[in-house]
């Protein structure tokens, strides 16, 4: 993780009664003292997250399609030696669903009264084949497996159950206690990993050769991932009773999170958040904080609420909730750090109460699916302009979709930028997609970004009709006080660049951001020492 020195960690240590909030300055001075050398620790992430709403599968009963399942052909196959888990499965699938034998350790999942209905031409499609389809796992082989994106994003529950469904199917466990999982699929050992390090465990994978021996030659085989799962409760990844057993038979070590080491990386500016929870500890990852939704929630706020024309915005970054607040601290001008911290002033009141009327009124509709693929997108979009008449879709934000079965993640993007382009022209209606930028212009003169920063893909450049992109100097200079008083006419200035359009011009035009509200005006100017709207 990268943070700053003054950013704070709860750390334990087993000299102490209670874990002590830290900064990262100090623990790197303790560091230097063998005391305390690789034994700071961390608390692992406790994997509560997550929504089920449309899984179209049991977890468990994927999980065991994924591990040792045929995805592919005309029937949908297991293979088992196990019959308790061969029992298992009957009991998940629906009771229109039989499990038959089909040779050896193979196994069929069909449907209990056969593919044609009476009365009714053609053939019933197989409920779970269908889903598999939906899932983008049909006809996928052993090289390619992966787990959808909609499973990874789910509770904490169903992530477990189907991680247990993988173990019960295809994995081991060593003597000492160590769950192993084999694939030969990269990107499945890749999933799993994820997979256990959100349910607060450890997990790594590695590469392995193997050969076999053919007519007294040794030749070289397929190559194989060993996935190594470590959990401090990693009994309740098993299901079947030898494997069980197994893990209950040895005693279960914990896995800390050790801080190793703290080093100095780069000079940077940055703007600490506050969070509102007691414990004041979130979870941190590889995004950078930016006002890209705050840009789209206001385009969208004045098409519903002022334009009042019917809206959409799929947020995969942002919970409704919070999509709620934002857009009532804007509409309303109330302080959002105000609202959060309960510490709302008499003259809010007032203002809050009109603006929730004037919402509840707006026709903005808000999905907030995490891990939505392009498909259920397209869907989605389809029903909503059906049934609201959407005038308008905000898409938040396109690195955050997943397209099953891509080779590469800039071939990915590729893949959703053209199926958002192409939804767009189908439905007849302007679509707003954001895009994460790298880093780049960090460290060019001026900040400003390029269509060259564009994370991840070309492509996105290329579709679009329009690109715009956000920039505020003022970010960059947050904890120079000098610059605000040599710089005053940039202070709370964005300048909004639109870098391309098909049809019409390019340029820069100029707004003014409130932070406190997340919200964009528009900027008062005097040309020539005169007044009015600029």
């Amino acid at each position: 993780a990268e943070c700053c020195d003054e950013h704070l960690w709860r750390v334990h240590f087993r000299g102490w009664d209670q874990p002590r909030v830290l900064s990262a300055g100090k623990i790197a001075t303790m560091l230097s003292r063998a005391r305390y050398r690789n034994r700071l620790w961390i608390e692992p992430f406790a994997g509560e997250f997550g929504c089920d709403d449309g899984l179209p599968l049991d977890p468990w009963l994927l999980g065991v399609l994924i591990g040792d399942g045929s995805l592919a052909g005309s029937s949908v196959r297991f293979s088992s030696a196990d019959a308790a888990l061969v029992g298992q499965v009957a009991e998940k699938v629906s009771p229109a669903m039989v499990v038959t034998a089909a040779g050896g350790y193979d196994y069929r999942i069909a449907q209990a009264g056969g593919a044609h209905r009476a009365g009714v031409q053609g053939v019933h499609a197989n409920p779970v084949k269908a889903a598999l389809e939906q899932l983008g796992l049909w006809n996928v082989d052993a090289f390619t497996k992966f787990i959808p994106a909609s499973y990874l994003n789910a509770s904490r529950d169903s992530r477990m159950r189907l991680l247990s469904g993988l173990i019960d199917a295809d994995g081991w466990v060593e003597k000492w206690g160590s769950l192993r999982l084999a694939t030969s699929s990269p990107q499945l050992a890749r999933d799993v990993i994820t997979l256990i390090r959100s349910l607060g465990g450890a997990g790594s994978f590695q590469l392995k050769k193997t050969t076999y021996g053919y007519l007294g030659e040794k030749r070289q085989g397929q190559d194989t991932y060993v996935c190594n799962l470590q959990h401090a409760d990693a009994s309740t990844f098993a299901t079947v009773d030898h494997k069980r057993e197994r893990l209950a038979a040895v005693r279960q070590r914990q896995r800390r999170l050790n801080i190793v080491s703290i080093e100095p990386t780069r000079v940077a500016p940055v703007q600490c958040i506050e969070v509102s929870h007691p414990s004041r500890l979130y979870v941190t990852d590889d995004f950078m904080v930016t006002h890209n939704t705050a840009f789209a929630v206001n385009i969208a706020e004045h098409v519903a609420a002022t334009d009042k024309k019917a809206c959409a915005i799929f947020s995969l970054e942002m919970s409704r909730q919070q999509l709620a607040q934002r857009l009532l601290c804007s509409r309303s001008g109330v302080d959002s750090h105000r609202l959060r911290r309960n510490m709302l002033r008499e003259d809010d009141w007032p203002r809050l109460h009109a603006t929730v009327g004037e919402l509840s009124e707006a026709p903005l509709y808000i999905d907030d699916t995490p891990g939505l693929t392009l498909l259920q997108l397209r869907a989605k979009a389809r029903r909503m302009a059906a049934r609201y008449h959407i005038k308008f879709i905000i898409i938040d934000y396109l690195q955050l979709m997943s397209s099953p079965g891509s080779e590469s993640r800039q071939q990915e993007v590729s893949e959703l930028s053209r199926g958002i382009k192409a939804m767009a022209r189908d439905l007849s209606l302007p679509v707003v997609c954001l895009s994460q930028l790298n880093r780049a212009a960090e460290s060019r003169e001026g900040h400003r970004p390029r269509m060259s920063d564009l994370r991840e893909s070309g492509s996105i450049e290329q579709d679009a009709d329009v690109v715009m992109m956000l920039h505020r100097e003022e970010y960059y200079h947050v904890n120079d006080p000098s610059w605000a008083e040599e710089n005053p006419e940039k202070k709370g200035v964005a300048e909004i660049i639109i870098a391309k359009q098909r049809n019409g011009p390019t340029g820069v035009v100029e707004l003014t951001f409130d932070g406190a509200t997340t919200r964009f005006n528009n900027l008062a100017r005097r040309p020539g020492g005169g007044g009015g709207d600029y």
